[in-house]
Order: C-alpha cells, then structure tokens, then sequence
C-alpha cells in the first residue's frame, strides 16, 4: 500500500519542481531579451549636450566631435561616456567635454535606481555642481562635490561617471595627461563588522546546547533593527537580488557589505537548509515583532487559504523579478516598504500600506513576512533547489554502490 501512495503523495512536489524549472526558463528568456533591447540613446542627447554645435561626427573610437560651424568645422568639444556602480546596477552619463578638459554638459542616459532616490538626486542640483568641473579635479563626494543625505551610492555614481566620462575624452581625444589613478580601497567598517557579527550570534543561537535562543534571537533582532535598518539603511530587498541575477555585480572593495549578507546566507543555506537573515535579523520583520509584543500578536495558520496565499505571492515575485530582468532594472518593480520606515521616504501609497502593515502586526504576528514579502518564495525556491540537489546525489551515489566493480 506505501508504495502506491508514493506517487500521489509525490505529486505535489513534482509540480513544485516542474514550475521551478518552467520560472527559471522563463526569468532567463526575460533576461535574454532585455539584453538585447538594452540602448543607451547617445545620439538623441548630442544637441542637449552641447547646445551651440551645429554638427557632431562620430570618431573612431567611438567619442563625438562637436562643432560650432558646419562650414569651416570650429571644433568646441567632445561627447564621451562614462559608467559607475549605482545602487541598483551599473550607470552610463554622456558628457560634454570642452577643449581644456571642462565639463560642459551632463545628461544620465541609463541608470536603474529606485525611482524615488533617483529624483531626490536628479532635483537636489547635484548634476548642476558638476558642470564647470575640470577632468584634473579629485570629484570627491562630501570634498569639492557636496552628496546628499541618504543618496550616497546614487550620488557617487553619477559624479563617478562624469568623472571617467571626462578623463576618457581628455586622454583619448585631447590627449592631456591624466592624473594618477588611486586604487581602490576596501570599505571595511561598522556595517561589514554588524552583519559578520550577526550571523555568528546566529550560529551560536542554534547549537542545541545553548540555553539562551530566545534571548540571542532577540538581542539579534534589535541589533538588526537598529544597525541594519535606521542607522545604515541597509535591509536585503528584490532590487538586491534583482541586481546580482542581472550580472550587476558592484566592485566588492566598495560593496563588501552585500557580499558578505548574500554570500552568507547562502552560505549557511548550502550548509544547514537554515535562513539566518529572515528570522534573525531582518529589521523590517524585527519592527513588526516589536510592534506585535505590544499587541500580543499571534500566528494565524489557515491550512485552507496557505496555500492560495503562497501560491499567489510566489507568481506576484516572479512576475517583479520577470519585469526586472526583462526592462534591465532592478529596483523597478521592487515594492518592499523597507525604505519607507527606515529613511521616511516614499509616495503615499507606500506610507498606506506601511500604516496597515504596522496596525496588523498588533495582531498577527509578522504580516508582511506571512504575506507579503518577496524573500519568502526565493527562500523556499532555494529550499526546493537544495533538496532536489541532495536527493540527486544520493541517488548518484547509491546508483554506484550497486553498480558491480569492474
């Protein structure tokens, strides 16, 4: 009898994997397509770049010269393009080089961060303190370029690439002499040492001889809360993920925090199928823990709607991840309200939907983990991966211990 239950008690895990297989075909022919649509448009901005050419030629290295008269071609500058990590992905600026090496115009022809800290950059004038600049000055951010608050990595990247976007024009084309480039330097600081130190409170908390889980959870979860969320603002979200599925991978010595959060958790996931960022120190899902301790909230567990709910969250995070990959943004479809709380930044919806998220944690424990949030489908996706994996491989090797020695 066992074992003609088997198949149907398999069935629903059959399913789960033959979709898994059908997300991930399609999620790739997304990513696939997007490539190929992607274009950066350069020629449509050469008039707003230098509004006093009247002629522009493209030169073999791919600049555009520019000139002020048709006739006796009175060469006035150059157009180059420069790129730099952003926040969600890679950055391209063209920009309008004079003959000494001068910024003279600045125009952003791709860029994939959220939308609202995009325009808190575009409308601060940051782009405007730039336009005068000279390829040989430093463009420090916070030095001789002011940032703006909560916009860090926005800001760096645009003044980042108009500053290779300059450099690229005055060596190639005015063939000036560039100042000496420093390396890189590692970011290592508070942030980097927070996230190794929670994932070790993590470890310890789940030895089976520890007598103060509870605890360690919850000095786990305040830390994260504090660290992580008000002060860094720095919780994981699909524009994260988003980011690395789309090969935008940032420099590690100036994104060492994202690697060691993403690498860590699949770290511990490959090791011990446990999510140590979700249940541990997730500060959004801490300030809904909170919040419940006053409400005295309580899991609600509906074995008649879970699985509709699951199943409804797991199509509406493929289907963001889908538009992501297919339109070459990450941060485009991201709709968590992590930001919203921590940096009191968002459109009106979005303070909505955090009001209702924050009254119904009174009562149920963790609504928008339950319900609502993205990482929970690509935690069990990941979940689903490693079994099928582990289950493959004792299958390989039980197949060899049977097979006769030859």
């Amino acid at each position: 009898m066992a074992t003609q239950n088997a198949p149907g008690k398999n069935a629903p895990l059959r399913r789960e994997r033959i979709l898994g297989l059908l997300a991930i075909a399609t999620l790739a022919a997304a990513w696939w397509i997007g490539l190929q649509l992607e274009n950066s448009g350069i020629e449509s901005h050469l008039r707003e770049l230098w509004p006093r050419a009247d002629h522009f030629e493209k030169t073999t290295a791919g600049f555009y010269a520019a000139y002020s008269d048709l006739k006796a071609k009175q060469l006035i500058g150059y157009v180059g393009t420069g790129s730099a990590s952003g926040y969600g992905g890679p950055m391209t600026v063209a920009v309008g080089v004079d003959l000494q090496g001068n910024v003279q115009g600045i125009v952003v022809l791709t860029q994939r961060e959220t939308p609202v800290w995009f325009r808190k950059v575009a409308d601060s004038g940051l782009i405007s303190l730039l336009l005068g600049k000279n390829y040989q000055d430093p463009f420090r951010l916070g030095q001789d370029v002011d940032g703006i608050t909560g916009a860090t990595v926005t800001s760096r990247a645009i003044v980042e690439s108009v500053l290779r976007g300059a450099r690229a024009v005055a060596g190639d084309q005015l063939g000036l002499t560039l100042p000496a480039q420093a390396s890189s330097r590692i970011n290592f600081g508070l942030p980097e040492i927070a996230v190794l130190g929670l994932f070790a409170l993590g470890y310890f908390g789940h030895q089976a001889k520890f007598k103060y889980t509870k605890q360690l959870r919850w000095a786990a979860m305040l830390i994260g809360l504090v660290a992580l969320g008000f002060i860094y603002n720095l919780p994981l979200t699909l524009s994260s993920i988003n980011k690395f599925l789309l090969g935008f991978w940032p420099p590690w010595q100036t994104n060492l925090y994202w690697y060691l959060l993403i690498g860590g958790i699949l770290f511990v996931f490959a090791a011990d199928n446990k999510n140590p960022y979700c249940q541990w120190f997730c500060p959004f899902g801490a300030a809904q823990e909170c919040v419940g301790v006053v409400g005295k909230a309580r899991s609600y567990s509906s074995s008649r709607y879970r699985g509709l709910f699951a199943w409804l969250l797991r199509g509406l995070v493929w289907f963001a991840i889908l538009l992501a990959l297919l339109f070459r943004n990450p941060g485009l479809t991201s709709y968590e309200i992590f930001g919203t709380l921590f940096s009191l930044m968002g459109s009106s919806l979005q303070f909505i939907l955090l009001g209702l998220v924050l009254v119904a944690s009174l009562f149920v424990k963790r609504p928008w983990c339950a319900y609502l949030c993205p990482i929970t489908p690509i935690d069990e996706f990941i979940r689903m991966v490693r079994e099928w994996s582990l289950e493959q491989w004792r299958t390989l090797r039980g197949n060899e211990k049977r097979s006769p020695a030859i």
